[in-house]
């Protein structure tokens, strides 16, 4: 996966134009400072004013203005664009990620993509880019105009503003490691940050607040320091030009005033001085941009590389077998067919190995070795039941229903939550239109896990993995599974013996020191030993 093309879609087009409009803003300057030339050249000889020149004046300030005010739109269009697929981009490549290697990264790290990064982004496709290719169109017209004014003229303004030149060149070296110290130490106060939000009041109750403020001010005072840095870097790159201006200003001056050039050519001069530097004090902001970009390309890039295929799942409308082919997760060994429709019973050396050996067929973990097939030729659609399901901040009516691909009346599906125990949960929020906090974190644990149970029933996938620890303690368990055997689904789970009550057709055992693998096609069919070494 690689990051999106920077001219994609409309943005080339876009680009070209906001380029366009900066050199025409750059003509229409030009244009007047000879209109201002010969106004002064009235003004000097007492002649009246040329009423063209002056309407040049004004009309052209007018279209400057209003050239300015399009550009800085569509400018903005285009960094908006290239932000939208580039965050959809992103966001791919973590739905893309196993569930260990996405729990292996810090959130706050995982966010900064979708914040600083886009940010960064943002301003190099839509401000950088766009003022670079107008600039390096400009900067050579202004000077030539300057030339075929006076070449003495053009020779005293242009060589402070050669210096000046070469002086940006050697003082802005400097900002990629000012940006790279920036976000790195940025980052690490965001990521910090954001770890201790969710538990700032059991540090409190832990009396570790203070300490942990203390650490964060630290990490904050750093950051706030290469923050002045870079902004003072870049304040002197812009005051360069400025000051080059003055300087070449006077030198212009100096020089008419010596060899004797009409007032009326070093007032037009001075005008094309302006354009001039004009594109200078632009590209300060480009190359400002474009390393604050390099630090977040090299970064997104990284992210992209690590991603996986996403997975694009498709109900089958009807059971889907499982072909487990000498896989191995978490210690655990297996090399086990199940045909569709059949609910097996996982059975470890403890639970957290039954649990990783369910997550890995319900593709949210990846294998140490060995391959998972399915009998459909698609990626079939798989619903993994547990204690915390897949909960969006919004109404209950949206959690129920978030797996389904036709959501059902609000009848049936207060009826199917009602059934599954949610009748409780129904009163208390008011409804299906009751909101539920991000993560479902205003529901009791039971309640959560019942929930996962409404979203498999609702949803109707082809294949169910249940791994629940608190599924044992309920009363009403059995029938909550029977629930689940009923659709017809292909179903995988980790749940005693007492509660599987003979629903199971195959029962596979991991040993410390054995593999015990069968190929199922009877409901409690004989178990078959096979030693591995």
């Amino acid at each position: 996966m690689s990051l999106p093309a920077i001219s994609g879609g409309r943005r080339g087009i876009d680009m070209s134009l906001v380029a366009g409009m900066g050199v025409m803003q750059a003509i229409l300057m030009i244009i007047n400072a000879f209109a201002t030339r010969d106004l002064f050249l009235a003004l000097h000889t007492s002649s009246p004013l040329p009423v063209m020149d002056l309407a040049t004046l004004v009309l052209a300030a007018l279209a400057i203005a209003a050239l300015q005010a399009l550009a800085r739109v569509r400018a903005e269009a285009i960094g908006q664009s290239y932000n939208l697929e580039l965050r959809q981009r992103l966001f791919e490549a973590i739905a893309g990620m196993p569930t260990e290697q996405r729990d292996g990264r810090r959130l706050g790290g995982l966010s900064l993509r979708f914040v600083g990064d886009l940010s960064a982004a943002r301003g190099w496709v839509g401000l950088g880019i766009t003022r670079l290719l107008s600039g390096v169109i400009v900067l050579p017209m202004a000077g030539l105009c300057l030339w075929w004014l006076n070449p003495l003229l053009a020779l005293a303004g242009g060589i402070p503003i050669l210096l000046a030149v070469a002086v940006s060149l050697a003082m802005g070296s400097a900002l990629n490691r000012l940006h790279h110290n920036l976000r790195r130490r940025r980052a690490g106060v965001a990521i910090a940050a954001m770890e201790r939000i969710s538990i700032a009041r059991e540090l409190a109750l832990m009396n570790r607040l203070p300490r942990e403020l203390s650490y964060l001010e630290r990490k904050g005072s750093r950051s706030a320091d290469d923050a002045v840095q870079r902004v003072h870097r870049v304040a002197l790159l812009r005051a360069v030009p400025n000051a080059s201006l003055g300087i070449s200003a006077a030198a212009i001056l100096w020089i008419a005033a010596q060899v004797g050039i009409p007032v009326a050519e070093a007032a037009a001069a001075l005008s094309v001085l302006a354009v001039l530097v004009l594109p200078l004090k632009e590209f300060v902001g480009v190359w400002d941009r474009y390393n604050g970009w390099r630090i977040a390309r090299r970064k997104c890039q990284r992210l992209l590389a690590e991603a996986s295929v996403v997975p694009r799942p498709r109900r089958q409308r009807r059971a889907v077998g499982i072909d487990l082919d000498n896989i191995s997760v978490g210690g655990v060994s297996l090399n086990l067919t199940i045909r569709p429709g059949q609910c097996v019973r996982i059975v470890a050396r403890d639970g957290d190995q039954a649990g990783m050996l369910v997550e890995a067929i319900a593709l949210r973990r990846c294998c140490d070795t060995g391959t998972i097939r399915f009998s459909s030729n698609e990626l079939p659609a798989i619903l993994y039941v547990c204690d915390t399901p897949t909960v969006l901040r919004g109404s209950l009516r949206r959690a129920l229903t978030l797996a389904a691909a036709a959501r059902p009346g609000d009848e049936r599906l207060r009826e199917v939550a009602v059934g599954c125990g949610l009748g409780e949960l129904l009163k208390r929020l008011g409804g299906l239109d009751g909101r539920l906090a991000e993560q479902g974190r205003n529901l009791l644990p039971g309640e959560r896990m019942r929930l996962s149970v409404v979203q498999a029933l609702v949803a109707r996938p082809d294949i169910i993995v249940i791994n629940s620890r608190l599924w044992p303690g309920l009363a009403d368990g059995q029938a909550l599974l029977e629930l689940l055997v009923a659709t017809g689904a292909t179903l995988v789970h980790t749940l005693p013996e007492g509660i599987d009550a003979g629903n199971s057709h195959v029962l596979v055992v991991q040993a410390s020191d054995r593999e015990w693998s069968i190929q199922p096609s009877a409901p409690q069919e004989e178990v078959l030993r096979t030693d591995t070494q």
